[in-house]
């Protein structure tokens, strides 16, 4: 997949940060399999409560990529265990099965706060402990093994200081704007992918960036915008993590993204996770037909919409149109759009993955 060659099947990729599922769903869908110990899973992202998958489910459904995830930082909880703040100073609040935010450490938006601001020092804890044992044993057992990053640059500016007021400190503030993205880039994401990458880069054949540019009507802000702010220190967050291991680099947004993907590949990624097919401009017959040649995708294999909410022969019918869509050729990764949510019904979840098993056999038919 990775070298846009076909393999024998489509290769399938779950527990990653944006193709993993919520605990609710992990457990029911342990219980429809008749496996039992379905609330001892490790939770690999606190906001969105999804958990690493049980390896008895790797199994069952042959999956090919598995991820590798540092451990989150601490946090300080509420005495009722509803709310807590993180060791960014973002406090969260639970509600409908996740932790919503509603506190940022920048809220005044002046100078002084932003220097008197302090990232977690990364190099000082274990959140990286034991995972190049882990890594190790992986490889040896002959998976494909993917690294993820923390939350991404614009994501990290937004949350920090407030989505609202960050769009307009864009608009009228830029100075501080890009003040915070500096440091965000320079004391966190590059720090985090050097701890990172020093435990598992000899193993990993693939790392993620996440950023989320793109609602689903189009993207967030201009792309002009964009490539003033966040594209040159997308590429320097891109030579950073090639400097230190030999991977292929994908950056994960959500929403209609279609028309940043020329930049994408400029700066040297390699491809994109997901295909939000629903979004505008992202069918994924016209990205594939655009971009496949060079360009990879995963993801994009079914909407929650239809996942949650559809029968199982809906499930079935969407999966097999997005396999038709973007395997042939090879560059193609299968997975969810979105991690599987609380209420997606079991059987739509196996339906999903069988679906890859059966039709994603090579030649594509």
């Amino acid at each position: 997949m990775l070298s846009h060659r076909e393999p024998d099947r489509v290769p399938i990729a779950f527990g990653g940060p944006s193709c993993a599922i919520h605990a609710e769903a992990h457990r029911r869908l342990l219980a429809h399999l008749g496996y039992d110990g379905g609330d001892s899973a490790r939770v690999i992202d606190r906001i969105l409560q999804i958990v690493e998958p049980d390896t008895r489910l790797w199994a069952r459904f042959d999956v090919d990529v598995v991820w590798l995830i540092p451990d989150e930082g601490p946090v300080v909880w509420s005495p009722d265990g509803e709310s807590y703040v993180d060791e960014l100073g973002r406090e969260f609040r639970r509600g409908g099965g996740f932790f919503n935010q509603v506190g940022s450490p920048l809220c005044r938006g002046t100078r002084d706060e932003l220097a008197a601001y302090r990232f977690p020092d990364l190099q000082s804890d274990r959140r990286a402990a034991g995972l190049a044992d882990r890594a190790q044993r992986l490889y040896a057992a002959g998976y494909g093994l993917a690294a993820d990053g923390p939350w991404g640059l614009y994501e990290y500016c937004s949350t920090l200081r407030g989505p609202s007021e960050f769009f307009v400190d864009l608009a009228l503030n830029r100075d501080y704007a890009e003040a915070l993205a500096e440091r965000v880039l320079e004391e966190h994401l590059m720090p985090y992918y050097s701890l990172m990458l020093a435990a598992v880069g000899p193993y990993v054949q693939m790392v993620g960036i996440s950023d989320d540019y793109g609602s689903q009507t189009g993207l967030l802000f201009a792309p002009a915008l964009f490539r003033q702010v966040f594209k040159p220190r997308l590429r320097r967050l891109v030579e950073h993590i090639r400097r230190l291991a030999d991977v292929r680099i994908y950056i994960h947004s959500d929403g209609a993204v279609a028309d940043l993907i020329p930049d994408f590949i400029e700066i040297g990624i390699d491809g994109l996770n997901p295909v939000q097919y629903t979004a505008r401009g992202m069918e994924a017959e016209r990205l594939k037909r655009e971009f496949g040649r060079d360009f990879g995708f995963f993801g994009g294999g079914i909407d929650n919409e239809v996942l949650s909410y559809g029968s199982v022969e809906d499930v079935r019918r969407d999966a097999r149109k997005q396999i038709r869509a973007l395997a042939p050729g090879g560059g193609y990764l299968y997975a969810t759009i979105h991690n599987i949510p609380p209420e997606a019904p079991p059987e739509n979840v196996v339906a999903f993955f069988d679906t890859c098993l059966e039709y994603g056999v090579y030649p594509i038919q």
